[in-house]
């Protein structure tokens, strides 16, 4: 047998570690009970907060598969600081964060949760039977299988590819057989030259990290090794490795007594954390293929943004014609068939291997379609999942302009409003990304299913490609108290405006927050982006009622987390007193989370942390918490030491604020009234606050900001001073003492 090429396996079971809660909950209170008993402390007493107790044991997340398909693990989860790409594509490997990008509109990073029963659908025979019938004739596939070293025979009649065992004893005696069968398919009907730099290989990989005997995972695959314009090499010079950045696709070979003992959901998910990795790395990746072989079987199994598909087993002895095809497919020369997008273009280095250029087919600001060339010194950003959004951004320059720019593709559902749209609206507004120019319909998913094919569950997505402006610096890249509070307070006035023109954000999160470019004014210091899950509104509330699968589960407000307990009815609509108190938990993030610039704190403290569990109520108690009591000072002392009171006054003023929302909500939904009753008392309430809210949090972070200008300013007399009599000593603040630290890798969100 060969040598076993190992690709070291991902590491995505999320673990979620909560600790026992200052709010006690009894198991039979309402989501009324919850709220309306963290605010029976008398206004304006004191928080007598004591040190919380001993965590409890760490709870894996992944209990119950498949009852992963609760949509509570759905709702997009964000990591402490997003992660980011390394630099060199091919060199990186992508790690998801807790965040799986997860929604009803977000994927899952988690590889129990990336997929839910729902996610998984099964054909029918003849769909399997159609794919790729212009790769090989009938003639072709009949003169191959008659030829002594295609190893198919026809003994008494009955057809049998003689090289595979009929009754092995494990995957072990299965596999080797199989990987002999697809290569001599692919020498016979391969089309590819080293010389044009497109090949196929067949070879063994070992997902087991070495262990053969491995139960659990995918263990030992044939994959197919690709050379060609979207695939790097592993290792510079070498060309015999294999990896994530060159897998065109993966077969697995599986006993029937194995097949017997597995459900078609533990099949579906067997390669899904490898499968993350290949969408991450392989950024053009528009859906993958695998197929699963045992000594008389075969399935294909389709991964793309809506979900899975698996075709029925299929003899392959007695049908030979759909392995070949299969296998014709897996293998092909033709990117497209591979299920990459081919308006994205790679030149390969092809001594080293890697990615030197690129370019990327989209429409100017006139909708003509140009070729935009990608900066491949800046690597895209790719969310983790699978399912989902599967939002990647490029970043590129305008032929025309030379100018900078960001690409956006996404996969949005058929029921959801394109983001063009609303940037259309928010053309003009300062503080919110502006859009070049859109495409709005590159693919469908349906384009590569079964024709009128129909599923519970089953959501078709729309790939949609926007050319944006390109933006500065993420906002946990700041590096001073000035900046950050000034690129907050930008973003919620740009939000302000967003909803003076009838949209509601829904995701207002730090990933969702850019800085402003060095040197921009007052409205430019902070820019809003991300407006693929917003919707329309009027009077500051959206069209519709809440939907808890929407956003980021860490900034949620905590109507939002509630909309999801069924006793909540009716569900109110979304409103912008909501993405407020979003903003809220972005700035108790940054101020609570940070020693100072680019300083985390870890762990990341439990006040934070609670908030990204897909529990709902989980999630939700701490937040209540903070609302009802504030956070415990001694837990945070950089709040002194680098913060100062300015920002101290200011997230305690907007808290409070909040905080009042939060708890006249809470009245109005446990108010014994009619529906409708209920929905005019929460219309006119939302009304009533919308521009006061606005105006009191904007007032708080001017006060802030003058003060910390005045304490700056200060102190750089103070330093300037203290240089001109000890010119030797350096007074600078300790933070600018050191380099700054490289953070952590930028977040990778849940589905949308």
């Amino acid at each position: 047998m060969d040598v076993l090429v190992k690709l070291r396996k991902i590491n995505s079971v999320y673990q979620g570690v909560y600790s026992v809660v200052k709010l006690v909950l009894a198991a039979s209170s309402t989501p009324e009970d919850v709220v309306a008993l963290a605010f029976r402390r008398p206004k304006n007493q004191p928080s007598t907060a004591k040190a919380p107790p001993e965590h409890p044991p760490t709870r894996d997340r992944t209990e119950g598969v498949p009852a992963a398909a609760n949509k509570n693990t759905r709702t997009k989860i964000a990591a402490p600081i997003p992660p980011q790409m390394h630099p060199t594509l091919a060199q990186a490997r992508f790690e998801p964060s807790s965040d799986p990008e997860p929604d009803s509109d977000q994927g899952s990073s988690s590889m129990a949760t990336e997929f839910g029963v729902e996610d998984i659908h099964i054909t029918d025979e003849h769909w399997a039977s159609s794919l790729y019938t212009t790769l090989a004739g009938p003639h072709a596939i009949s003169k191959f299988l008659r030829k002594r070293t295609s190893g198919y025979r026809k003994p008494r009649g009955k057809g049998q590819w003689t090289q595979i065992p009929q009754s092995p004893a494990d995957r072990i005696e299965l596999i080797h057989p199989i990987m002999t069968v697809i290569e001599r398919i692919v020498a016979e009907f391969s089309c590819g030259t080293i010389e044009d730099g497109v090949t196929r290989k067949v070879e063994f990989t070992d997902f087991s990290g070495g262990d053969a005997q491995a139960t659990s995972g995918p263990g030992i695959c044939v994959c197919i090794r690709a050379t060609g314009p979207s695939f790097e090499t592993v290792t510079p010079g070498d060309f015999e490795e294999i990896g994530y950045t060159n897998v065109a696709s993966i077969i697995q070979g599986k006993t029937e007594a194995e097949i017997a003992t597995e459900i078609d959901y533990k099949q579906a998910t067997a390669l899904v954390s490898e499968l993350q990795q290949i969408f991450a790395l392989q950024p053009n990746r528009t859906f993958f293929r695998t197929l699963i072989v045992t000594e008389k079987r075969v399935r294909l199994a389709h991964y793309d943004r809506s979900g899975v598909y698996l075709t029925p087993f299929i003899n392959f002895h007695s049908n030979p014609s759909t392995l070949i095809r299969f296998v014709l497919g897996l293998t092909s020369h033709d990117e497209a068939n591979l299920g990459l997008d081919t308006s994205v273009q790679w030149t390969i280095d092809p001594d080293m291997g890697r990615k030197v250029t690129g370019t990327l087919q989209a429409p100017n600001v006139r909708g003509e379609m140009v070729v935009y060339s990608l900066n491949v010194e800046k690597p895209p950003f790719v969310r983790p999942s699978i399912v989902g959004r599967g939002t990647t951004c490029w970043h590129a320059t305008d032929p025309e302009t030379g100018k900078g720019v960001v690409i956006k593709d996404t996969w949005r559902t058929t029921e959801r409003t394109s983001e063009s749209e609303f940037l259309v609206d928010a053309r003009g507004i300062p503080g919110v990304v502006q859009m070049i120019s859109h495409q709005d319909n590159c693919a469908a998913t349906t384009d590569f299913r079964p024709i009128n094919f129909k599923a519970e569950g089953y959501q078709n997505r729309i790939k949609s490609r926007v050319v944006l402006e390109e933006c500065a610096e993420p906002i946990w890249n700041f590096t001073s108290r000035h900046q950050v509070i000034s690129a907050l307070r930008d973003a919620i006035a740009a939000h302000r405006k967003l909803v003076e023109r009838g949209i509601i954000h829904r995701d207002i999160s730090t990933q969702n927050v850019l800085l402003g470019h060095p040197g921009a004014p007052e409205g430019l210091r902070g820019i809003l982006i991300d407006l693929d899950m917003a919707m329309r509104a009027e009077s500051g509330m959206s069209l519709d009622e809440i939907d808890p699968q929407t956003g980021t589960r860490t900034y949620q407000s905590i109507s939002v987390l509630l909309a999801k307990d069924s006793r909540n009815d009716p569900i109110p609509p979304h409103d912008c007193l909501d993405d407020l108190e979003s903003f809220l938990y972005v700035l108790c993030h940054i101020l609570l989370g940070f020693k100072r610039p680019g300083e985390l704190i870890e762990p990341t403290p439990e006040l934070i942390s609670v908030w990204d569990d897909p529990d709902a109520q989980r999630a939700m108690t701490k937040k209540v918490v903070l609302m009802a009591e504030g956070y415990p000072a001694y837990e945070f002392p950089q709040l002194e030491e680098y913060w100062g009171n300015s920002c101290i006054e200011l997230l305690e003023g907007m808290r409070t604020h909040i905080s009042n929302v939060v708890y006249q909500k809470s009245k109005i939904r446990a108010a014994k009234v009619s529906t409708d009753e209920r929905f005019d008392l929460w219309s006119a309430f939302v009304e009533k606050n919308l521009e006061s809210s606005y105006d009191h949090i904007d007032a708080l972070f001017r006060t802030a900001l003058a003060e910390i200008a005045s304490e700056d300013a200060k102190e750089a007399m103070h330093t300037h001073g203290d240089s001109q009599t000890s010119p030797r000593v350096d007074r600078k603040r300790p933070f600018e003492e050191e380099p700054q630290p490289t953070l952590p890798r930028k977040r990778t969100r849940r589905r949308a």
